[in-house]
Order: structure tokens, then C-alpha cells, then sequence
């Protein structure tokens, strides 16, 4: 019999290996599934005379470890919420679902993972179970609300939220970024300015005046000695910018104190910090709407919020400290109420939702709110931020002017 050299993960995420005698890997894929574990990888090691399972093992190995990420997994996770929600809600088989939605697939790769979870069904999973096979596609909250929606019979009401969900990151992330362009660019082009200017005109012409004698006005005594700096100590903070630009990103996921303080300080920069709480709250309101509605217990659905969820390391941290409460029996709004980085309005609302046992709906409303004020205050801020650099760049510019432009005029005066 051969003998397979696996890869799986068990109930609680984590990887196993070993290895195991099978027919063939759907025999054991069903071995593994009677240990509690989920085949995702498996690699011949002694074949049979004349096996052909080495190849497709490789080409399993291949698909299972396949990852998106950022906009494209976003895109890809919509349209298939979307193509499944339909089917599955006019009664149309999960297996036949997916055949379908993976012929309508574009990406040659996500199409390989929708068939892949095809067969894994075939062959006895469930279909959350499936999705563990692909831990670089779907994520752990995904996996979840399709696992409660499959177990309250509201599969196609959980990929419809899902959906929504993911459509509303889409757009604020969209509008972010097209609100953020016109600025990023002229912030580039003032700073590759500014450092051209201070790093190499600005310290000729001092050398220049400074050859010529001629007297200069503190003006220029300051544009110069800025410029003179700027040039002697270019080999100091340029490394240190490159540094802190790969640093930082590095640092938050090494060092989950390092990205609590970081998310921490996001949230009190001026203008700024406020955006990005209203952004974490939406967040936050969004999934533990969609976690509870799909029929997951209010203190799972807080302890899933807290990886990743929320896009805050410093809020996700308060969520936890509002489920401790919650356990030792506290009411989830007096729980938040304790936390300073809660809305009173989102206290409120959650706190009328327990009263009225509808919170899932309040949680709904507050998302929706949300919804509605972070487009206008994401164009309202970068209405303001717009002219404000221009306005910057105008007194750059003129004091720059004014520097040279004095000595210059003393100059004249001199040889007249």
C-alpha cells in the first residue's frame, strides 16, 4: 500500500504532520477526518507499481497553498459570495454551486480553489471544512460565518452579509485612496523638492554669497544654515527614513506590543486619530453584526473580532477587555462603557439592542451610521488638507525667494 507523507490542520487551526499507509488520497483524506484533521498537503512517498498519485498530490500542494491578498482577494471573495449566494438561495446543489461559480471564475487560480473545494465536498466535507484547506484565501472570519450560517440553515443569508461586508471595505478603502491621491503625489513632489533644493542649490549659493562678501539678512542667514545641515547631514537621516519606513512595518508583526503602541498613537494624531477610530468602530460594529446574526455566541463572536478584525490592535485590545467583563457578568454595554475608545452613541445603541433583544439589528444601524458620515468626513478632510498644501508650498516657495532674492538686491546696491 503506498504511504503518503501529509500535511493537515486540526479543529483549533494548527498544522500536523506525519506520515500514514493509504489507498489513495481520498482514502486518506477519510482517515485523517476520523483523527479530527483536515488534509492540506500530501506528498508520496513509497507509490505502488504503476501509481499516478505523485502528480496530483504536487498539484494539490500547489493549489492549497495559494494565497491573495488586499484588493484582489477582496474582488474574487465578493464575486463568489456573490454567484454562490444566488444559487444556493433558489436551492441549487452546494456541489453543482460551485461547478457553476468556478466556470464563471476569471482568475485561473481561484477558479483551481473553487473546483478544489468541489472535490473535497465530493468526497464527504463539510463546507466550512473545505474552505480550512485554503487558509491563504479564506480567512479565519470567513471560515467561521460560513461554518454558523451552514449550522443555523442560513448559509445563503451569511454569504449575502459577507458580501456587503466586504463590498463596504471595498468602497471605503476606494474612497480613501482616491481622496488620498491628489495629496500623496504633491507631498512626494514637495518633499523630492524640498530635499533637492536644502541638500544641494541652497548650499552653492551660500558658498557663492559667502565668496562674494556680501551681507545677508537673517532670512538668508536661516535658508542658509537649514541648507548647510540638510547637505552635512544627508547620511544620517536618509538611512534613518529608510529605516523607519521598513522598520515599522516589520516591528508590527514581530512585536504585538510594538503594534498596540502603534495603533495607540494612530489614534491621537490630530484630525487624523478621530477618522481612524470612526474606521476601527465601523469595523467593529460590522463583523460582530454579521457574527451574531449568523447564530455565534456573543463571546466567540467578541473573541474573533479581537484577530484582525477590526484593523486596530489598540481597540481590538479593549474588545478583549470588554469580553473579560462580559464573562464575569457584566452586560456587553456596560462592558463597552468601561472602554474610553467607544462611542457613547455606539454604548447606546448596543445597550438598547440587549433591552430590546434585537441587537444584531442596532448592531446594523450603528454599522450603517458609520456607512454614511466616513465618506463625508474622508472628502471633508481631504477638502481641507488640499489647500493647506498649497498654501504650504506658496510659503516654501516665497521664503526660499526672499532668501535669495535680498542678498541679491544688496549685491546691486554694493556695485552701483
Amino acid at each position: 500500500m503506498p504511504e503518503y507523507r501529509y500535511q493537515a490542520i486540526d479543529k483549533r487551526g494548527r498544522n500536523r504532520n506525519g506520515n500514514m499507509p493509504a489507498l489513495d488520497e481520498t482514502d486518506l483524506q477519510q482517515k485523517l477526518k476520523a483523527l479530527g484533521l483536515w488534509l492540506t498537503e500530501a506528498v508520496l512517498r513509497h507509490p505502488a507499481a504503476g501509481s499516478a498519485t505523485a502528480p496530483k498530490s504536487k498539484s494539490k500542494s500547489k493549489v492549497s497553498s495559494l494565497r491573495l491578498r488586499g484588493k484582489r482577494q477582496r474582488r474574487e471573495l465578493i464575486e463568489f459570495c456573490t454567484v454562490l449566494t444566488v444559487q444556493v438561495r433558489e436551492g441549487v446543489p452546494l456541489v453543482q454551486a460551485l461547478q457553476s461559480t468556478a466556470e464563471d471564475c476569471k482568475d485561473p487560480q481561484f477558479r483551481e480553489v473553487i473546483s478544489s473545494l468541489r472535490t473535497h465536498i465530493e468526497s464527504g466535507l463539510e463546507f466550512h471544512d473545505a474552505l480550512l484547506m485554503f487558509p491563504g484565501v479564506f480567512t479565519p472570519h470567513f471560515i467561521s460565518l460560513v461554518r454558523a450560517g451552514s449550522a443555523t440553515g442560513k448559509l445563503p443569508e451569511t454569504l449575502k452579509d459577507l458580501e456587503t461586508y466586504l463590498e463596504w471595505v471595498e468602497q471605503v478603502m476606494g474612497d480613501v485612496k482616491q481622496a488620498a491621491l491628489y495629496p500623496s503625489i504633491v507631498l512626494t513632489v514637495v518633499a523630492c523638492f524640498t530635499t533637492f533644493l536644502f541638500t544641494f542649490i541652497i548650499p552653492k549659493f551660500a558658498d557663492l554669497l559667502d565668496k562674494l562678501h556680501v551681507p545677508k539678512p537673517m532670512i538668508t542667514q536661516v535658508v542658509m544654515g537649514a541648507g548647510r545641515a540638510a547637505a552635512s547631514t544627508c547620511w544620517i537621516w536618509l538611512p534613518i527614513l529608510v529605516i523607519v519606513i521598513v522598520g515599522v512595518p516589520l516591528g508590527r508583526r514581530l512585536s504585538p506590543r510594538f503594534a498596540l503602541e502603534m495603533d495607540r498613537l494612530k489614534l491621537r494624531i490630530p484630525v487624523f486619530g478621530e477618522l481612524n477610530l470612526m474606521l476601527a468602530l465601523s469595523r467593529f460594529s460590522h463583523n460582530l453584526a454579521i457574527l451574531y446574526q449568523s447564530g455565534i455566541p456573543i463571546l466567540e463572536a467578541l473573541k474573533q473580532c479581537q484577530h484582525g478584525l477590526i484593523g486596530n490592535a489598540y481597540v481590538e485590545a479593549a474588545v478583549g477587555r470588554a469580553a473579560n467583563d462580559v464573562k464575569t457578568g457584566s452586560t456587553i454595554s456596560e462592558a463597552l462603557a468601561r472602554q474610553p475608545v467607544f462611542s457613547a452613541m455606539l454604548v447606546r445603541m448596543v445597550g438598547l439592542g440587549e433591552t430590546t433583544g434585537h441587537l444584531d439589528a442596532t448592531l446594523a444601524t450603528v454599522a450603517e451610521y458609520y456607512n454614511d458620515i466616513i465618506p463625508r468626513r474622508i472628502k471633508a478632510l481631504f477638502s481641507v488638507i488640499e489647500p493647506a498644501i498649497m498654501l504650504f508650498i506658496i510659503f516654501l516657495v516665497g521664503i526660499v525667494a526672499l532668501a535669495i532674492y535680498l542678498p541679491i538686491l544688496s549685491l546691486m546696491g554694493s556695485i552701483k
